[in-house]
């Protein structure tokens, strides 16, 4: 059942006449689900599919059978686009400058995708294993010239009457006084549940819903990597995206929903390679829990790229600057890693403080955690220690890179930055209108055709 007016800001709304109530073309899906892999390029579902034949015997991923072709992802800026401009690619069809969020370079709001669908009478979404006011999800639902203003991002947000907001973020959401980061006074869940949302702050909370429109937002900041997460508190990307769809498909209206795999950029940006994996096979398992509903509902249209690749991911790579003549690369060496990087540096740093630090205790978590021979690495541990002396930060920036090299010298696998890549990025496709989306396209050709097949004027 429809419960809220959408909020239409005057600058950018187009008339009434121009956003059709139904479909125009015949056969077009009733409903579109669209994911966003963020930072995911060829390499990391190459990587993801290695590791689960070696390990799993399971030769393919769910994604392989759906692939449609490549989506070219440049941005106004430059030949490397941010997840803000690509996201508004998508949302709005436009190029834009990395770092807008729902505007032209020029500084000219535009209707998205999600506010085209709130004002023709669907259902919407937003799901993200990042911050829900993070730039993808921020691209979909709010109109601001820089994707750090994640205070007025959240204040947009809950005015659109989007039925579901799920993911992190909670922090631009509440005030300091409640552990946030909002220096208004203004608690916008609350003003949110004072409009009838029903809200979940963890795994539990959110399975017990039984009625939208919900907010459910389980991590101050971004939720935890795969590799990390508690499943006692978080619920994984396929959970969020099957609950999401459940609630979605029993209101019995049009729906269009956004889901976004946030993490796998983060962990590309790291450097992180068991992070990375782990959280593309955890978009993997959303992936087919998306297609299994499309499959039953009939009317589905589910379409999944990503907004640009992160890392230069490299699979078969040079060891300590030596050319690697027989071409060895074995995922398998992740298998034993237990902990992404972040999680281990934030722990270490907590737990050590201003103090000294602890060698042995430092080489124990190094082995349980990451399975690295610390005998081998002694001489990077001991530049370490040598560092920490002086520079604590300094030093734990290079207990990263260590722990980061180690991990990845021991697969073969390497990394040309820790920004952005120009690579094309893969496209797929279930349900009715999957037709349109093949080829290579560029994302705004990807943002025109979602909004053509729901029979919005781009």
């Amino acid at each position: 059942m429809r419960r809220f007016a959408p909020f239409l800001l005057s600058l950018l709304f187009i008339s009434c006449a121009s956003v059709p109530q139904g479909n125009a073309v015949q056969d077009s899906p009733r409903n579109v689900v669209f994911f966003i892999s963020d930072g995911c390029g060829p390499a990391s579902f190459s990587l993801a599919r290695d590791f689960q034949r070696d390990t799993e015997g399971v030769p393919n991923l769910q994604l392989d059978g759906f692939e449609r072709g490549s989506t070219i992802t440049f941005s106004e800026t430059g030949r490397v686009t941010d997840s803000a401009a690509s996201a508004t690619a998508y949302a709005c069809a436009v190029k834009t400058l990395n770092g807008r969020i729902g505007m032209t370079a020029d500084k000219q709001s535009i209707a998205t995708i999600l506010e085209k669908a709130e004002a023709a009478g669907y259902n919407t979404g937003l799901v993200s294993t990042a911050r829900i006011t993070h730039a993808t999800p921020a691209a979909f639902s709010s109109h601001v010239e820089s994707r750090n203003m994640e205070s007025e991002i959240a204040e947009q947000q809950i005015e659109q009457g989007i039925e579901i907001l799920m993911g992190g973020g909670r922090q631009f959401y509440v005030p300091r006084e409640a552990g946030g980061l909002r220096t208004d006074g203004r608690d916008l869940i609350a003003e949110l549940q004072g409009k009838g949302y029903a809200r979940a702050d963890n795994r539990t909370e959110l399975a017990s819903v039984q009625d939208l429109p919900l907010v459910a937002l389980f991590t101050s900041s971004h939720m935890a990597y795969e590799l990390d997460r508690d499943p006692s508190r978080e619920p994984s990307l396929a959970e969020m995206t099957s609950r999401a769809l459940d609630l979605l498909a029993a209101e019995d209206e049009p729906f269009f929903i956004m889901i976004e795999a946030g993490r796998i950029d983060h962990a590309g940006h790291g450097n992180d390679p068991a992070a990375h994996l782990w959280d593309v096979l955890a978009y993997d398992a959303a992936w087919k829990a998306a297609v299994d509903f499309a499959r039953v509902n009939g009317e589905t249209l589910v379409v999944g790229t990503s907004d640009h690749e992160t890392g230069g991911l490299t699979l078969g790579a040079e060891t300590d600057g030596v050319s690697n003549t027989g071409y060895a690369y074995d995922p398998t060496r992740l298998a034993p890693v237990t902990s992404s990087i972040e999680k281990f540096r934030t722990r270490f740093a907590d737990e050590t403080g201003d103090g000294p630090v602890d060698r042995a205790a430092l080489e124990q978590q190094l082995r349980s955690l990451f399975n690295i021979d610390t005998d081998a690495a002694a001489p990077a541990i001991d530049a370490f220690m040598l560092r920490a002396e002086s520079d604590r930060i300094g030093a734990m920036n290079s207990l990263q890179q260590l722990v980061s090299n180690v991990i990845s010298d021991s697969a073969r696998v390497g990394w040309a930055t820790g920004g952005h890549t120009a690579v094309n990025v893969p496209i797929y496709t279930y349900g009715p209108g999957s037709e349109r989306f093949f080829g290579t396209l560029d994302n705004t050709d990807v943002g025109r055709k979602l909004q053509e097949v729901l029979g919005f004027q781009p």
